[in-house]
């Protein structure tokens, strides 16, 4: 991750597309001026307006991670009727029983495992030209991944949140503290001090097809906790531009609320599948939510738990800004559009290919940067200690870089 100008907005939360404004949907319950401010997997934006293939294997907590369909999180326990209503359906039919349930089943099956989280933030505000810090709170929901309170939400919902609390399906609240966040794919993990919790199972994203029945779980409106809306897939791997990152998500027609950010989106045989992450805002538009598919953020949910941080994710090391290259200078109206280095962290990758403060990045590898967002999307798609070659003008002279990426620790 690079560092930008403090008025840069790096925080995916809600962007324009499919011909209407989408919307990160967390929650968000202003406690001063009017101010709105809110606040996604499991293994679960801030504004008021982001078939599995069958395990042949009873749902008791018996089942190994690999049998659940992930390489860490574990299968969900069997309770609040999770193990009741396999056992029968075994003891009827003779066999381990997957599904499909019926709807209340699978709610039955997975409410549980999804929780509410409230959030306060401190944020400056001006009043008559004078900043002020005020507190906002806000709302989310999240997704138990273990029975020692692990809790994926979206980033989104807690970044930067000076407290957090869980409220679980049972009323029961408790303190929660940030293990880690990923902005760029809007995960987080949370940690509360508790056990005996209910994880959810995970199911594979890969093997939805449309017109596939789903149900999402969360909290709406930071009020309604273990509301559950029901649906079908409208399409899957759907291109949708998010506050700034391109996501391939889930597409549904299951209603969305805000506060819903974080939440659980499951399958007819109980699996999650999705995590709730957005919706499109229009007057002209109904029945147009999204989630996050389980499969493609697994990697990243299961580096937050074990080191706080994703690994291997490239780092440059530069501060920067937009400018424009024209006769009168660099903030001049029209010309080229580039970046400029404005401050290089000492010891970084950026620092030990020799680039400067000053230099003006127009390229990397022969793809054009414009912007800082472009600067950002092109170094995210190295990996640590992979090599580009970085096109930048100096004094007036076009030279190039090569630059060995390091590792993005936050």
């Amino acid at each position: 991750m690079e560092y930008y100008e403090p008025n840069e907005t790096r925080r995916p939360t809600g962007r324009k597309g499919v011909g209407a404004s989408l919307l990160i949907v967390c929650t968000a319950v202003a406690v001063v001026i009017g101010l709105v401010a809110g606040v996604m997997l499991t293994v679960g934006s801030r504004s008021i307006q982001k078939n599995e293939r069958t395990a042949e294997l009873p749902l008791t907590s018996e089942r190994s991670a690999e049998d659940a369909g992930s390489p860490l999180l574990p299968a969900g326990d069997a309770k609040s009727g999770m193990l009741t209503i396999a056992e029968a359906a075994q003891s009827a039919t003779g066999f381990a029983y997957d599904g499909p349930y019926t709807r209340a089943q699978v709610v039955e099956l997975c409410a549980p495992s999804i929780v509410g989280i409230d959030a306060t933030f401190d944020v400056t505000v001006s009043y008559w030209g004078a900043p002020q810090t005020v507190e906002q709170s806000g709302s989310g929901s999240g997704v138990i991944l273990t029975e020692d309170g692990y809790i994926a939400t979206c980033a989104h919902v807690v970044d930067g949140a000076k407290s957090i609390t869980v409220t679980l399906n049972d009323d029961v609240s408790y303190p929660a503290e940030i293990v880690g966040t990923d902005a760029r794919n809007d995960v987080a993990i949370i940690h509360i001090d508790a056990d005996g919790l209910v994880p959810a199972t995970l199911g594979d994203s890969d093997m939805l097809t449309v017109g596939e029945d789903v149900i999402a779980i969360g909290n709406p409106l930071g009020e309604l906790r273990g509301t559950a809306t029901g649906g079908i897939v409208s399409a899957v791997r759907r291109s949708v531009n998010v506050e700034g990152s391109q996501m391939e998500l889930i597409q549904t027609d299951a209603a969305i609320s805000p506060g819903n950010s974080g939440g659980g989106l499951f399958n007819s045989s109980g699996k999650l599948i999705g995590i709730v992450n957005a919706k499109v805002s229009s007057n002209s538009a109904e029945g147009l939510g999204f989630a996050i598919p389980v499969n493609s953020v697994v990697n990243e949910i299961n580096d937050l738990l074990h080191y706080g941080y994703v690994t291997g994710r490239a780092y440059l090391g530069v501060w920067t800004q937009n400018v424009s290259l024209g006769g009168y200078g660099y903030y001049s109206y029209g010309g080229t559009r580039c970046v400029q280095i404005t401050e290089v962290q000492a010891g970084s990758a950026a620092d030990e290919a020799g680039l400067r403060a000053g230099d003006l990045i127009l390229a990397v590898d022969g793809r054009t940067i414009s912007t800082n967002d472009d600067l950002s999307d092109a170094i995210a798609s190295y990996n640590a200690g992979e090599e580009a070659v970085l096109t930048v003008r100096r004094d007036g002279s076009r030279i190039e870089c090569t630059v060995v990426f390091g590792e993005y620790v936050p």
